[in-house]
This record gives structure tokens, C-alpha cells and sequence, in this order.
């Protein structure tokens, strides 16, 4: 078919040839002749290309088609056909881009499209009640204007996914979990969902664990008060000295339970104080532990190791800051078989950081515990921490603790090569 339109162009051409050689036998004007045949050719040409371009400006309609043959009626079937095919895309990306739209719509999240510059490009119906968003209304405004919230902003600034939990101020009552996507260099997606209720939940559990933990602890005092006295007293029948020394033993542990539950609840209910900013001397509270560790490292055959920079101190809360170091130090022989090795380690990092780290060579821990290990009551070995006396509330302590002083626990360990508990104190604590 294309060798047939190029075979009348070529018959055209041949045509207009003939007629200048024609026109200068004739006159003799052989140059003149073949300028005016070819001029008068080309002039015909620039009329049918001007004529193609009017018509695919105007809509390349099938009503208004060239008068053409040749290779001008190909140009025309071709720009026909691509014509078809781009309306054929064009309903095809606009049923898609419907569904899509009607599925964003109907989620029972908010969700805002925003460009490069935080400017809103698209809203849902959701974004209205969550975040006080009008798609129509406040399309094309930056949304750290309309949302003026530190958080927001420094959320935007960031390039990579992560999720915030804030109250906005036109409905301090919820509570909303606000996650930025990058999608392209220059697109985002944000979404916001109601987490008022999980909020809620966790505070009334919190709250419960408080008040039950602080109820708890008297009558608990009282009945460790008789149990003791039981103990001591002469006349208890020889087969009941176990039973009464056991349910002691018990009653110690509960109130150990209940004392560490209500440490929890007051870090998770209250900020630092003025007492953050004492200069605390670590190496002296390292060794102090050490010393009070010695009974049990005694038993088990435990060895320590330390390494320790006597010049290296913080601010920070002295009595919790204790509590970590305490916490990690009896973990670490706590947790380990006999004969192991624990190393203390209170040095600066290269960023200047003051990190302690408490390395054992014991048995190691599993990777699927190591992410849960900062939970309440989680244990790797339940038997084996119920019978040494552990509560399974210390780590939780500890991560509480170091994230009000600004840091965080990180936790290595290999089985069968031991494990490793590093806090670094941010540089801003080291007493210089």
C-alpha cells in the first residue's frame, strides 16, 4: 500500500519533469521552463502541507478531510489512526483515573495530593473533616500555610516516609496519625487517619494499670507484713514453713511488679524536670552497681569487664539514668549462663556522643525477640526469667528513660556469641 502512494508522488514528479523539458522544446527556454515547472510544483506541495496543518489544528475532523491522494492521503489515514488510538487511551486513563478517584474518595481516610512546593494539587471529601482541607477552596495553597504546626512542616521537609500522631487546633478531641508518601521528585501523598479511639484505649489501659498498681500496693504491704511475721514466729508448724516461705517469696515479687508498674506510668505521665540538667558521674554509678552486683556475680562466675573514661559525664535525672545503667548491667548477668564474660564499656563515639554498652558472650538472643524485648512482660525464656525473679518490665523502663534524655536502645546479638545494649546520651548532655 505505501509503494503505491509513493508510486503516484513519483508519476507526479515524472510529470512535472516532462512538462519543463516539454515547455523548453518549445519556447528553447529550457532553464526558465524547469524553474517555473518546478516552482509551480513546489508551490502545490507548500498548498497541501499548509492544508494538512489546518486540519489537524482544526481537530482532524473525518468531516472536513483533505482532498488528497498519494502520500497525503496516507499522511492523513495515519494521523487518523493515531488520532483513534489517542482517544481510545484517553477514555481508557479516564475510566481509570474515575476508579482511582471513587476508591480515594471512599477511603475513610483523608488524603491530599500535594506538588514539589507543599502547594495542595487534590483533596478527598475526608480531608474536610480531618484536617479542615477544601479541595476547591484551598487548591494551589501550600499546606504548611493552612496547617501551622512545627510538626507538619518539618514532616513536609523530610524526603522519606514516616508517620506523626498530632491534635489539630480546629479539633484538639482527635487524634490523628499523619504519614507523608513521596511518589515522584515533584508529588507526595498524604494521609491521615483517626486514631483517637487507639489513643484513648492505651490511655484508659495506662491509667487502669496506674490506679489498679497504686491501689494494689497496700493491702500487698499487709499481707507481706503477716507472711513475715509468720516466718519469724517459732511455733509455725514445720509443714507449713514452705508454703509460708513461698507465698512471701511471691508477695516480694508482686510488690517488685507493682513498683516497676508505677515507675512506668510516671514516666509515661510527666516530663523531665529541673532535675535533667545535674551532672551525673558515671564511672563512679558504674562502679557503685558493679559492687552491688557482686553477690550474684559470685554465684553464677560471672567475670566483668570494664571500660570506662573516668572523665566522661552527663546531665540528665541521676536516679533514672541509675535505673538504666542498674537495669542493663543486672540484665546482662541475669540473662547469661555461668562463666560469662560482661563487659562495660562508658566511652565518647566518634560523634561525640557518651554511649554505654553492656557486651556479653553469653547464649544470645533470637532475632524475632530482639524488636519485642522493650515490651511490657515480654520475655525470650519465661521459666527461666520467673524463676531468677524478673519482672519482664526492666527494658521497658530503660527505653522510656533514654528517650526522655533524648536517646534511643539499640540491641545486637548473635546466638551463641552474646549480645550487646548500647544507649549514646546526645553530645548536648556531655559535661565538657
Amino acid at each position: 500500500m505505501d509503494n503505491n502512494h509513493w508510486s503516484i508522488e513519483r508519476w507526479r514528479f515524472a510529470l512535472v519533469l516532462f512538462l519543463a523539458i516539454l515547455g523548453g522544446v518549445l519556447s528553447g527556454y529550457w532553464l526558465i521552463s524547469l524553474t517555473f515547472s518546478l516552482a509551480g510544483y513546489i508551490a502545490w506541495l507548500l498548498y497541501k502541507l499548509h492544508q494538512l496543518h489546518r486540519w489537524i489544528e482544526n481537530g482532524a475532523s473525518t468531516k472536513f478531510l483533505p482532498d488528497s491522494n498519494g502520500i497525503w492521503e496516507r499522511l492523513v489515514h495515519q494521523v487518523q489512526l493515531m488520532k483513534k488510538k489517542s482517544n481510545t487511551r484517553k477514555r481508557r486513563m479516564s475510566k481509570l483515573l474515575k476508579r482511582m478517584q471513587g476508591i480515594i474518595m471512599g477511603m475513610p481516610y483523608a488524603t491530599i495530593v500535594l506538588n514539589g512546593e507543599n502547594e495542595i494539587d487534590w483533596a478527598n471529601k475526608m480531608s474536610l473533616d480531618y484536617l479542615n482541607i477544601d479541595s476547591k477552596k484551598d487548591r494551589g495553597q501550600r499546606l504548611d500555610n493552612l496547617i501551622r504546626l512545627p510538626v507538619i512542616g518539618q514532616m513536609l521537609a523530610k524526603k522519606e516516609s514516616h508517620v506523626i500522631e498530632v491534635s489539630l487546633p480546629h479539633n484538639t478531641q482527635r487524634q490523628l496519625a499523619i504519614q507523608v508518601i513521596p511518589v515522584q521528585k515533584d508529588l507526595k501523598l498524604l494521609i491521615a487517619r483517626d486514631v483517637s479511639e487507639r489513643v484513648n484505649t492505651l490511655k484508659m489501659r495506662k491509667n487502669f494499670i496506674a490506679n489498679a498498681s497504686h491501689e494494689l500496693r497496700t493491702p500487698l504491704t499487709v499481707i507481706s507484713g503477716y507472711l513475715e511475721m509468720l516466718r519469724s514466729d517459732e511455733r509455725l508448724p514445720d509443714d507449713l514453713q514452705l508454703s509460708v516461705l513461698s507465698a512471701s517469696e511471691q508477695s516480694a515479687r508482686m510488690q517488685s511488679i507493682i513498683e516497676d508498674l508505677l515507675t512506668l506510668s510516671r514516666l509515661e505521665n510527666s516530663e523531665l524536670n529541673d532535675e535533667s540538667n545535674t551532672i551525673i558521674t558515671i564511672p563512679h554509678m558504674l562502679k557503685t552497681i558493679i559492687n552491688n552486683e557482686r553477690s550474684l556475680i559470685t554465684e553464677s562466675g560471672h567475670l566483668i569487664e570494664t571500660d570506662i573514661d573516668e572523665d566522661l559525664k552527663i546531665t540528665g535525672s541521676e536516679a533514672e539514668i541509675m535505673s538504666v545503667c542498674s537495669n542493663l548491667i543486672h540484665n546482662s548477668v541475669r540473662h547469661t549462663q555461668a562463666g560469662t564474660t560482661v563487659k562495660v564499656h562508658w566511652q565518647k563515639d566518634e560523634y561525640g556522643n557518651a554511649c554505654l554498652s553492656i557486651i556479653d558472650n553469653g547464649q544470645g538472643i533470637a532475632t524475632e525477640h530482639i524488636s519485642h524485648l522493650t515490651e511490657r512482660f515480654y520475655r525470650v525464656d519465661k521459666g527461666r526469667s520467673r524463676d531468677k525473679g524478673g519482672t519482664g518490665l526492666g527494658l521497658a523502663i530503660v527505653q522510656h528513660i533514654i528517650q526522655r534524655h533524648g536517646s534511643k536502645l539499640d540491641i545486637q546479638s548473635t546466638l551463641g556469641k552474646g549480645s550487646t545494649f548500647t544507649v549514646c546520651f546526645p553530645k548536648e548532655r556531655v559535661v565538657i
